[in-house]
């Protein structure tokens, strides 16, 4: 299967993207700041070598789109990704969601049939920052300390009752590891809810080696092909006063049981 782009007109935009296939089930959804969908093409090329097509867009003031990002707001991008969907998706969806792109996935779960949801270091935002466009405004909302506490994000989670993956870094300066912590807790309906933490990664650096790349990969296709392999941790070794390790943990839907894998 081949990339092929695609410009889907957007109320006075073009959202310029591009797919594996003509209908995807799978949509990766690009963070913010200075993100785009280039960012996740070896994820994508990786997912693609596994039988998993994709597609991906940028957002209105990012990548190919461009435009003004100031004024735009997580309700565009919510409607912006939706509109891309209809265009090129096919349900149940599978929603791999990065940062801010996260929360749109959250989001997304309420208007569309979602299957899987992958998680990479997720935000979540306040329902007071939905509508107020970016730019100051938006960066006062959300710096107040502790505003995703009281995120719609976990009220949404609570319903998901698909396949749910969380990769979180392991040193995040962004995203606190309590909000990590209250999605898996808020998605206890969901068939199953994994948390798979890299060692030594950040938030712009989630992978620091292949071989972290490589596990990631992995447990996303597994999910993608509905999450019914290994739920057992997989280790590599630390390097020697590092840290500790890598932990992978699952939750089951059907006795709710915490498997905690052995640390890497």
């Amino acid at each position: 299967m081949t990339l092929q782009s695609f410009a889907l007109p957007f109320e006075d935009e073009i959202l310029r993207g591009d797919a594996y296939a003509e209908r995807c089930e799978t949509i990766v959804l690009h963070g913010a700041g200075k993100s785009s969908r280039a960012r996740f093409s070896r994820l994508r090329e990786g997912l693609n070598a596994n039988g998993i097509p994709s597609v991906s867009f940028d957002f209105v003031g990012h990548g190919e789109t461009g435009g003004a990002l100031v004024g735009s707001s997580l309700r565009e991008r919510t409607a912006q990704a939706a509109a891309v969907i209809r265009h090129r998706g096919c349900e149940p969806l599978t929603l791999i969601g990065a940062s801010m792109g996260a929360y749109t996935a959250i989001r997304l779960t309420e208007t569309f049939s979602v299957d899987n949801l992958i998680l990479l270091v997720p935000a979540v935002y306040t329902p007071q920052a939905y509508e107020t466009p970016f730019g100051p405004a938006f960066s006062a909302v959300i710096r107040v300390p502790d505003s995703w506490q009281d995120s719609d994000a976990f009220r949404i989670l609570e319903g998901f009752n698909g396949n749910l993956l969380v990769i979180a870094a392991e040193v995040d300066a962004v995203i606190p590891m309590a909000l990590i912590q209250k999605i898996q807790a808020a998605a206890r309906q969901a068939e199953t809810n994994r948390l798979h933490i890299v060692p030594e990664s950040r938030h712009l650096s989630l992978f620091p080696t292949q071989q972290d790349f490589q596990l990631a990969l992995d447990m996303m296709v597994d999910v993608c092909r509905g999450g019914q392999g290994s739920k057992a941790a997989i280790s590599r070794p630390r390097k020697s006063g590092t840290a500790d390790s890598q932990t992978v943990c699952c939750i089951k839907k059907d006795n709710q049981g915490l498997h905690q894998g052995l640390k890497r």
